[in-house]
């Protein structure tokens, strides 16, 4: 079935015969102007107009039926009134059609009776088979055919298409389109572009998945609103690395659901979008704020080339242009860094001698009057060993732009390094010159240093996770702990039972008894040994210290007894007569994190990490990884916490045992992955890092089951 899936993909993106149902003779009708547009583009397959009134359309022979059609059709564009779209599906799948493009609104997004003609959609598309893109959508283009199936204006004053590596799939419509016309204007080459409407069958993820796997696509590139279906473009963007097709994403819209969540500290951390955000991160996926962002990102990677290091040198005509520049490399991740005194000396003996060698490297105005000093220039930056990009930045200079033109296209030939120029004013028609030879040209050095920022972070990416399921977790106290509260109709479980679960995926906890009274408060305090907390333990009371629930550093058997006694009289007031006590040997100091899972729509288990205890939610630095971990991804996680200085030596203070905490969360991912139908939030709060080599110890747990089913 997935083969057959794929190859229905496939035929939709590369048709060689496209039947149009409801084809209008009147190429302005949007049911006529997808014969339009492909008459006018040269589409080089099968145009099929199918209308059951005419037997020509728009010059091309007419057929009033499908089953009139000899030989195999690839694909179907529906251009038929919504009520009429499921009848024309079912004829298309009879006729053994395995891909259709569904134009027509009027379903989902109109409210109920859309809702409900979607629905009949949906059950023709299980039973047939056929593979469906939209309803509600523009259609497609591929440059590469000329294939059209679309109705978009898109095309309007457009009578040259720029064909290049790059694939474009949007969830939006026009917007979509809007991007198309911003990227050819650019000169920036698209093979396809498909807009995805109400995705009733595929997804964007599965319409990238079969552009993946496209000879000459080199780039994706994806809008997005909204994503259902995270997984499946999770695993896309792993062949997408593994093929190094990098995946650029725009995603607009976050979502407060999380911030809403009452009982779990994880899940008002890891709303919708900071999940997005954390597996897109995880999966290499290059997500970007804008269209300005998208489109300058892709210009630098449509050439293939990747960057080896972050060092960036620049060549200028103005030294407060090559500061600017340096400045704004800074801010995006890049090193701008002088040269050592020997290539300095190079560059030297080819500029002025009132020019700068270091790095930023002045050649000054006098590269207008003499436009071979950038060849010169150029010449031993692409020679330099410490250079992994190099940026060269000019303004006006149309009258000697033949001549810069030619040099630079020169050191571009002649290195495989990225090069990139800033064009700042005149004409315009350098920069398309320059765009049209392969070679990215901005106007503002800010945009182009943003754009080999995004390049250098791809380039360097760590690999994707790995994660092998630890060995030493004990399934059966796993089982018993669930199914028991199961039998009792709870979902919360208590501290003990939640650090249990925890402490059975090898997640160190602190020593911890139950207690029913404070008599046995006491002997449990004898029997832990030392400094003890006494904590109420109830499936009721979700965060103890809310009500008072915690009693730290007793040592003295009354006080134990006391705090004992007023504990249970505060959960009997909270309304949990039933409650128990907890005595708990009191942790030693150390680096307070949060670590916890919970279920994200999209994506399923995932696993979130901060700096935790009382002030989680004022710090609020947190990440998400989707689960399950490695140890390698999962401490990465923990290092692109906003505060991961405090891992390391702080004011005399030792280092932290990072791998310890590393390995802590990789255990949870596991717990979450292995759970996923059972758990729906988890806290660790807080999970207590010690200097190196001392480890982490759980100190306080609270699970939440999902209702049962």
């Amino acid at each position: 079935m997935a083969a057959a899936a794929n190859s229905a993909i496939q035929r939709l993106l590369h048709p060689r015969s496209i039947a149009v149902l409801g084809a209008s003779d009147n190429p302005i009708k949007l049911s006529g102007r997808p014969i339009e547009l492909m008459k006018r583009f040269g589409y080089t397959g099968r145009l099929l107009p199918i209308n059951a009134r005419r037997a020509e359309v728009q010059g091309l022979p007419a057929y009033r039926g499908l089953d009139e059609v000899d030989g195999e059709i690839d694909l179907a564009m529906v251009m038929l009134p919504a009520d009429k779209v499921v009848d024309g599906l079912r004829a298309c799948a009879a006729r053994g059609i395995p891909a259709a493009i569904v134009g027509a609104s009027g379903f989902a997004e109109i409210g109920p009776r859309g809702e409900h003609l979607q629905r009949q959609l949906a059950e023709v598309i299980a039973e047939t088979g056929i593979r469906v893109l939209g309803p509600n959508c523009l259609g497609m283009f591929n440059l590469r055919d000329r294939a059209m199936p679309t109705f978009t204006s898109a095309m309007d004053d457009t009578s040259e298409l720029i064909d290049g590596p790059v694939a474009f799939v949007s969830q939006s419509g026009a917007f979509g389109t809007f991007i198309f016309s911003a990227a050819q204007n650019a000169g920036l080459g698209i093979s396809h572009f498909l807009n995805t409407g109400n995705e009733a069958d595929l997804s964007v993820a599965e319409v990238l998945g079969g552009l993946v796997e496209t000879d000459g696509v080199d780039v994706l590139m994806a809008y997005l609103e909204g994503v259902h279906r995270g997984r499946e473009l999770l695993a896309v963007a792993r062949r997408a690395d593994e093929l190094d097709k990098p995946i650029l994403l725009v995603k607009v819209g976050s979502s407060e659901a999380g911030a809403r969540a009452a009982q779990s500290h994880t899940a008002s951390l890891a709303g919708e979008d900071a999940v997005f955000d954390g597996a897109a991160r995880q999966h290499g996926i290059v997500r970007l704020a804008g269209q300005e962002q998208l489109l300058d990102t892709a210009q630098v990677f449509a050439n293939g080339r990747r960057a080896r290091g972050r060092r960036l040198s620049t060549l200028s005509l103005s030294g407060g242009a090559g500061v600017l520049m340096a400045d704004v490399a800074s801010d995006n991740g890049l090193l701008v860094q002088p040269w050592d005194e020997a290539w300095q000396q190079r560059m030297a003996e080819v500029i002025p001698a009132y020019g700068s060698p270091r790095n930023p490297i002045d050649l000054t105005a006098t590269l207008i009057s003499d436009p071979d000093l950038l060849r010169r220039g150029l010449d031993v930056a692409v020679q330099h060993p410490g250079t992994d990009m190099i940026a060269v930045l000019l303004g006006n200079a149309d009258n000697a732009s033949e001549q810069l033109i030619d040099a630079i296209e020169q050191a571009h030939r002649a290195t495989d390094r990225p090069l990139v120029v800033v064009w700042t004013g005149g004409s315009g028609r350098p920069r398309r010159r320059l765009q049209e030879l392969g070679i990215p040209c901005f106007t503002d050095p800010g945009r182009a240093a943003a754009a080999l920022g995004k390049l250098a972070d791809f380039s360097l990416r760590p690999p994707l996770p790995s994660p092998e399921r630890p060995d030493d977790i004990d399934d059966q106290v796993v089982r018993a702990i669930v199914q028991d509260a199961r039998d009792q109709g709870r979902t919360q479980l208590d501290e003990h039972e939640s650090s249990r679960l925890i402490a059975a995926y090898g997640i160190p906890c602190a020593g911890a008894f139950p207690a029913a009274t404070p008599d046995a408060a006491v002997a449990a305090a004898h029997d832990l040994g030392g400094p003890v907390a006494v904590k109420l333990l109830s499936d009721r009371i979700g965060h103890k210290s809310d009500v008072g629930g915690v009693r730290l550093g007793l040592t003295d058997d009354a006080e134990i007894r006391a705090a004992a006694g007023e504990l249970l009289d505060i959960a009997r007031g909270a309304g949990d007569p039933g409650a128990r006590l907890l005595v708990q040997r009191m942790a030693g100091g150390g680096t307070e994190l949060i670590a916890g899972i919970k279920h994200d729509p999209a994506f399923g288990p995932v696993v979130v990490v901060g700096f935790g205890g009382v002030l989680v939610d004022v710090l609020a630095d947190s990440q998400v990884g989707v689960a399950p971990l490695d140890a390698a991804a999962a401490e990465r996680l923990l290092l692109s916490l906003r505060g991961s200085r405090l891992f390391g030596e702080v004011r005399g203070k030792p280092a932290r045992d990072l791998a310890a905490a590393a390995d802590a969360v990789a255990r949870l991912s596991w717990l979450a992955h292995d759970l996923a139908d059972d758990i729906a939030e988890l806290d660790v709060n807080p999970l207590l890092l010690d200097e190196a080599g001392k480890g982490v110890v759980a100190v306080d747990c609270l699970a939440v089951l999902n209702p049962a089913e």
